[in-house]
């Protein structure tokens, strides 16, 4: 098992959640997961210019690799809205633009829905690693529906309050950390990168 593992993230939710579900899936010796912060990057922000979530998934893990030379795990995600042509997708963290929160993102595509009857949508996640062998990429897919409303519960991050998921009855923001790391997108993706740190013999092969 690789010893440490370096996340090319800043947001501190993502942070919290992937170390949780670390630990939740590798309850003997798991990784040791650090920060661009623990390996003494003050400011890690590459341009995300890729045209998919695999791409700029796989830029920021580069990025973080070649700065540390530590495995490096990346993760690029968003919520997809079918009768908004996919959108926010890619565009989902700067969706509205600079300078605003996450509840007025939320808030933002809340109004664009208004009127709206197909409210169905995804949550997409893809984890790219890298290591001196190369990049391997995982997807995680979680279908669900816009809320009509913005839940105020305090569970969640992101679009977690407008995000129904229909098998339960509840919004993401109504669940607690440890259900929606049994059926998130980004729980989907990691199992499947767990799966290969523990199976895997043979060269890397990325299950999208």
């Amino acid at each position: 098992m690789i010893p440490k593992i370096a996340l090319a993230t800043g947001n501190l939710h993502k942070v919290s959640e992937l170390k949780q579900l670390f630990q939740g899936n590798l309850i003997n010796n798991p990784p040791l997961i650090l920060t661009p912060q623990d390996c003494g990057i003050i400011s890690f922000s590459p341009i995300e210019d890729g045209l998919s979530f695999s791409a700029n998934a796989s830029i920021k893990s580069n990025a973080l690799f070649q700065e540390t030379g530590i495995p490096s795990l990346a993760d690029d995600s968003g919520i997809s809205v079918d009768a908004l042509g996919g959108r926010p997708g890619i565009y989902s963290a700067r969706y509205g633009g600079e300078g605003i929160t996450d509840r007025q993102r939320a808030l933002l595509l809340l109004k664009e829905m208004q009127g709206i009857e197909n409210r169905s949508a995804h949550f997409d996640c893809v984890l790219s690693f890298t290591t001196e062998s190369g990049t391997i990429s995982f997807a995680g897919r979680v279908s669900g529906e816009i809320a009509q409303v913005y839940n105020e519960s305090g569970n969640g991050f992101g679009y977690d309050p407008i995000f129904y998921y229909p098998e339960w009855d509840k919004c993401f923001s109504e669940i607690s950390p440890e259900q929606k790391n049994t059926i998130s997108h980004r729980a989907i993706a990691l199992q499947k990168f767990i799966a290969y740190l523990v199976e895997s013999t043979g060269p890397p092969v990325s299950r999208l």
